[in-house]
């Protein structure tokens, strides 16, 4: 897992500190891409921190920060995929869409209504995406998934609600849908 860019030409500072000793093991067995010592986890671990904080107002820093999370998940998934001949457009597309949202929230700066509403109109935006992207595996028989019926299973739903939007906005006189 590679979470924080910790190339810093900067003067390093000695830091001491204490841990219990179950985290000094669990951060002295952690993989962290580029760290062979305690020290350089904790620098990285600090350097995290920092990006988790900074992150907050930066919408690029923040989607960076979600997908360096599902790495690990994506690279499981990936290996999976490879060794059982199968691709998952659903989980792609979760993978795809949920950091984009999650940063769309963790860098948003609500001032006032029209951010408010900018906000809505990007996440809306993106959900509307992510459920593009499911509907797709709806017109087949099955699904591009591990389980082909996934999708197929909770589409009826969903089908129901947006007939019922059809016919409400029929009756209403409304072209938008």
């Amino acid at each position: 897992m590679a979470i924080a860019d910790t190339k810093n030409t900067g003067t390093m500072i000695p830091v001491s500190g204490r841990l219990p000793e179950e985290l000094y093991q669990w951060l002295s067995t952690l993989p962290l891409e580029g760290a062979t010592t305690v020290s350089d986890r904790i620098r990285i671990a600090v350097a995290t921190l920092k990006r988790l904080h900074d992150g907050d107002s930066d919408y690029m820093g923040a989607l960076g920060m979600q997908r360096d999370l599902v790495r690990n998940t994506r690279d499981q998934i990936a290996s999976l995929e490879r060794n059982a001949g199968v691709h998952s457009a659903v989980l792609a597309a979760f993978v795809d869409h949920v950091p984009g949202l999650v940063a769309l929230l963790n860098a948003a700066q609500i001032k006032d209504s029209a951010s408010a509403r900018e906000l809505e109109e990007q996440l809306v935006r993106r959900l509307f995406q992510l459920t593009e992207a499911l509907l797709r595996q709806v017109v087949t028989t099955e699904a591009a998934a591990f389980d082909v019926h996934v999708v197929h299973k909770q589409a009826p739903r969903f089908i129901e609600l947006v007939q019922a939007i059809i016919s409400t906005n029929q009756i209403r006189g409304d072209k938008h849908g």
